[in-house]
């Protein structure tokens, strides 16, 4: 028995002293290699860390062994950005940052990453950047624990820059206008071509420029404001031969004021966000009947003109969302039939007229290719286009040609 019990101790032991070695062979051979390896950017450069605190497992959670170094005053120059925003862009390995910008006047910004790569950048100067770059998820459980931290230094020298996405455009025609560099204010354009929003981008701003079927041809000179800048723009318009179309004269079923009341008021509310995404869609798969912009002529007389696409839509048709939006009016009203205006962010909606029966709700997020309805023979299904009131050819939109489309990552 005694023989028995010292060689269960000889066992324990030996075990002991194989787990010893494996853990000290272990531990000698983890080295800082062990540590995440690939760089934080900013502005593509690759940040140096002046601090860190790590914790590596060796043996499970039995054995771990920690690097640490204090963070100093070291600050790691990055030299002078003039054509771009510096974006930081954070490894796979990162799974949570904090970020301090201060300014060359001294006020400090803190924030997330996601924040950080809209930071709105009101001066030229000297700034500084400070990141604290997290690994806390123990997946798998071998990964290190811990955190770098970085802190940097660079100038901003950007001169406000205004861009159109055509220095020409055809009525009907959506113009994109971007605005990037240093600024010092939110954007408004003055023109006579109708109301323009402005959505925040990574570099500036993005407004839309309506240009109408009957916008006047010829330079059209924009006034742009934002902070001190103030800018002429001209934005020259040609004219498009729309055609004529003869067609039987409406009779008259009243409801204009029902419709002013309740469409109307939209053309000045909405969403500042841009909420689409790529080309827009046919709402229905019917042929195209009238065009955008053509002269409705009733015994040879001009009696209107074509201020959206009207589709032949077949009954019980079920028709669809062009693009993803926000449902702000959902309805049936007695000049129009069932109505559906979705919008889409930055002055954008779509006006869905003469359905047969409305299943979209005021208030649903729909998406690209979603029913919001049915088409009838009582009413032609016609699709508007407008930023604010002023109607555009939705073709442009759904062809992917429109200024909608211009730059949509920025």
């Amino acid at each position: 028995m005694r023989k028995l019990l010292l060689w269960l101790v000889m066992v324990v032991l030996m075990v002991a002293l194989i787990l010893g070695g494996t853990a000290a062979f272990l531990y000698s051979r983890t080295g800082e290699d062990a540590l995440p390896q690939e760089p934080v950017t900013f502005g593509e450069l690759a940040l140096e860390p002046n601090g860190w605190d790590w914790v590596v497992p060796v043996l499970g959670d039995s054995v771990n062994k920690t690097y640490q170094s204090p963070t100093n005053l070291t600050v790691q120059q990055l030299g002078t950005f003039t054509d771009t925003i510096p974006q930081l862009v954070l490894p796979e390995w990162v799974t949570g940052a904090d970020v301090t910008i201060t300014a060359p006047d001294g006020t400090s910004w803190s924030g997330g990453v996601e924040d950080c790569n809209t930071y709105t950048y009101t001066q030229n100067g000297d700034y500084e950047i400070v990141v604290t770059a997290y690994h806390q998820e123990n997946e798998p459980p071998a990964d290190p624990q811990g955190w770098y931290a970085y802190r940097a230094g660079y100038t901003m020298q950007l001169n406000p820059t205004v861009t159109l996405s055509s220095e020409r455009a055809a009525q009907g025609s959506i113009v994109a206008i971007m605005l990037s560099g240093i600024l010092d204010g939110e954007p408004s354009l003055e023109t006579d071509l109708g109301t323009v929003w402005f959505r925040k981008t990574t570099s500036g701003y993005m407004g839309y420029i309506p240009v109408t079927y009957n916008a006047e041809s010829g330079d059209h000179v924009m006034t742009l404001t934002c902070g001190s800048l103030t800018q002429e723009i001209t934005l020259s318009v040609s004219k498009t031969e729309y055609g004529n179309v003869d067609v039987p004269a409406e009779e008259d079923v009243g409801g204009a004021e029902e419709f002013r009341n309740a469409i109307w008021p939209l053309y000045t509310t909405g969403e500042s966000e841009k909420l689409w995404s790529g080309a827009f869609q046919r709402p229905s798969a019917g042929e195209v009947t009238m065009s955008y912009g053509v002269v409705q002529m009733v015994d040879g007389q001009r009696s209107g003109q074509a201020t959206g696409l009207t589709y032949g839509a077949a009954s019980g048709e079920t028709i669809t969302a062009p693009q993803n939006g926000k449902v702000v009016f959902a309805g049936t009203l007695t000049l129009t039939g069932g109505t559906v205006v979705i919008d889409h962010g930055c002055g954008v909606k779509s006006y869905l007229y003469g359905l047969q029966t409305v299943t979209a709700t005021q208030g649903q997020t729909v998406s690209t290719g979603d029913a919001v309805g049915t088409a009838g023979e009582e009413h032609d299904l016609i699709y508007e286009l407008r930023i604010g009131n002023k109607s555009v050819d939705p073709d442009k939109a759904i062809m992917g040609s429109s200024g909608l489309q211009y730059r949509e990552s920025e």
